[in-house]
């Protein structure tokens, strides 16, 4: 069972984080922000994405969880929506004004940032944590707080290696609606199983 929780938190995590990688990856370049900064940001904004999806867990209490477990369909939706709007390669678009942040200040943008870019890790988060027990939550979001580490760590190399950052730009963005798609239908699967 351990085994099952941890392979859907690791496909969870990286399915909702691919883009953050790359967000991250622009960040750790940027010389305004020193390295803590994007580290002690981005885990702050990631518990706060963390504590909402968290309250899902709670209402499952009150709703039944085949009930619940449909909430599977958002991640369904966006994988299908992501699949049809398929680029050539990664939208540029998502860039913010983040020199007029001093000092500490840092942190919170970098927080705001993986806040805003995080609507879709809550809504897999949201019916992921619902269809867990008690168990099943700690240990996931345990490895999600692991991930983001191992994320920001990615992210850092990510900017010093711009062969493979290429590759995972040009190919990243097919993967990403498919993981998704099969996530939710697991999501929907086990409340009904």
């Amino acid at each position: 069972m351990e085994t099952a929780i941890i392979i859907t938190a690791v496909s969870a995590f990286i399915s909702t984080n691919l883009d953050d990688l790359f967000i991250l990856a622009t960040l750790f370049s940027n010389q305004e922000f020193r390295a803590i900064d994007v580290l002690l940001g981005q885990y702050l904004g990631f518990i706060i994405l963390l504590t909402v999806s968290s309250l899902a867990y709670f209402i499952r209490f009150i709703i039944p969880s085949q009930w619940i477990s449909l909430l599977g369909i958002i991640p369904i939706i966006i994988g299908v929506k992501s699949l049809l709007n398929l680029k050539p390669g990664p939208d540029g678009g998502n860039t913010i004004e983040l020199s007029k942040y001093k000092d500490g200040r840092k942190i919170l943008a970098v927080a705001l940032i993986t806040v805003a870019n995080g609507g879709d890790n809550l809504g897999i988060y949201m019916p992921l944590f619902a269809s867990m027990n008690s168990l099943g939550l700690f240990l996931t979001a345990f490895i999600f707080l692991i991930m983001v580490g191992v994320w920001c760590l990615f992210g850092f190399k990510l900017v010093n290696n711009r062969i493979l950052g290429d590759k995972i730009k040009d190919f990243g963005h097919h993967i990403l609606p498919f993981v998704m798609i099969i996530l939710g239908l697991v999501i929907i699967l086990k409340g009904w199983v």
